[in-house]
C-alpha cells in the first residue's frame, strides 16, 4: 500500500447544501495520509463557513481558495491542480460522497496492477442521498479503444478517479472552453499520454444526480458535446467515422429540441448538419425551418460546468 500525500480537490459552486457531508466522508477515510483543497467558485452562499469550521476539528490540513465570481469548474479544477502537494491526485465534487475506504482501495489497486490512474465504480443517488442505482461499474475497454468508447459513453467521473500526480505533468489540465465534457476529454488526453488505468469494480463513489444537471437540458447537453466532438473529428486516436456519427446526432438532437423555441439555435445546428451531410433532407428541413431566425443567442452568466455521464 503507498503511504504517499493524497491532494483531494473540491471545485465548490453553491455548495453550502452538501460540502459539510461531503467533507466528512473524506474524514472517514480509513487511508489517513490526505490533504483538502477547496476552491469556492463564486461566493453565493455560505460554503466557506462550513469549510472553516470543518477545517477547525480537521486532523489533516484544509485549504480554501475563493474567488468571488464564477469562473466555470475546470478553472477551479486547474487552480487546484496547480496548488496541490500530493503525490497522489483525487477529484471530489461538492455534493458527491466516498465510502471509507475509497482512498484505501483506489491506492491499493493502482499499486497491486502497476498502473497511474484507477476509474472508480459507483452508485447513482438522488438529492436526498437515497440509492437510484447500486453497483455502477465502467466496462473493461482495451487502452487503444477507450477514446472513441469514452465518445459514445462516458463512463468517467472524476469524483471516481484517483491519479498519481505526475499524470498531470506537462500541465496536462481541463479545457475551459468546453462547457460540457471537460472531464472526457481530460482522460482522453490522459491515453494520449500513455498512463496506465485500472477499472475499479467496486462501488467505492455516491454520485448525486440533481434535476437541473446538464444531462438534465438536453439542448445545452447536445450542444456540448457537439463542441467535443468537433475537438475529435481529425484526432488519430479516435475512430473519425464513429466521432463524425455521433456529432451527426448531437446535431440533429439540438435541431430537433430547438426548432420551435429556439430556432437561431437549430438554424446553427442545421447549417453544421449539412456540411457535414449535404444530401441529408432531415438537416435541410431543419435549416429552411429556421431561417430568418438567427439571432445571436445571449451568452449564459454562469459559467460553471457540470460532469456528465453520456
Amino acid at each position: 500500500m503507498p503511504d504517499g500525500l493524497v491532494s483531494v480537490l473540491i471545485p465548490a459552486y453553491r455548495a453550502s447544501a452538501y460540502i459539510g457531508l461531503t467533507l466528512e466522508s473524506i474524514a472517514a477515510q480509513t487511508y489517513k495520509n490526505w490533504e483538502i483543497l477547496v476552491l469556492e467558485d463564486g461566493i453565493f452562499d455560505d460554503t466557506a463557513e462550513k469549510v472553516r469550521a470543518f477545517a477547525a476539528t480537521a486532523s489533516r490540513p484544509v485549504r480554501l481558495i475563493q474567488r468571488e465570481k464564477n469562473q466555470g469548474v475546470s478553472r477551479a479544477r486547474n487552480t487546484l491542480l496547480d496548488e496541490a502537494r500530493g503525490q497522489f491526485i483525487a477529484f471530489l465534487d461538492a455534493d458527491d460522497l466516498w465510502t471509507p475506504d475509497h482512498l484505501e482501495y483506489s491506492l491499493g489497486l493502482m499499486e497491486k496492477e502497476g498502473t497511474d490512474w484507477v476509474v472508480g465504480g459507483l452508485n447513482l443517488i438522488d438529492p436526498k442521498g437515497r440509492v437510484t442505482e447500486a453497483d455502477v461499474f465502467p466496462p473493461q475497454v482495451e487502452f487503444h479503444a477507450m477514446p472513441t468508447r469514452l465518445l459514445s459513453y462516458n463512463f468517467i467521473l472524476p469524483s471516481g478517479m484517483v491519479a498519481r500526480a505526475d499524470v498531470f505533468g506537462g500541465n496536462l489540465r481541463f479545457d475551459p472552453t468546453l462547457t460540457i465534457g471537460e472531464d472526457l476529454d481530460l482522460c482522453i488526453r490522459i491515453v494520449e499520454t500513455g498512463h496506465r488505468v485500472s477499472y475499479s469494480q467496486k462501488a467505492t463513489l455516491n454520485y448525486r444526480k440533481h434535476p437541473s444537471s446538464a444531462t438534465g437540458d438536453p439542448a445545452r447537453f447536445s450542444e456540448g458535446m457537439s463542441e467535443l466532438y468537433e475537438k475529435y473529428l481529425h484526432n488519430p486516436l479516435v475512430d473519425r467515422k464513429a466521432c463524425a456519427n455521433f456529432l451527426r446526432q448531437a446535431l440533429l438532437t439540438t435541431a430537433r429540441i430547438t426548432r420551435k423555441s429556439q430556432p437561431q439555435r437549430c438554424h446553427r445546428a442545421a447549417k453544421r448538419l449539412i456540411q457535414l451531410s449535404p444530401f441529408s433532407p432531415t438537416a435541410w428541413l431543419y435549416f429552411l425551418a429556421s431561417r430568418g431566425h438567427q439571432t445571436p443567442t445571449p451568452p449564459r452568466k454562469d459559467l460553471n460546468s457540470t460532469s456528465v455521464r453520456s
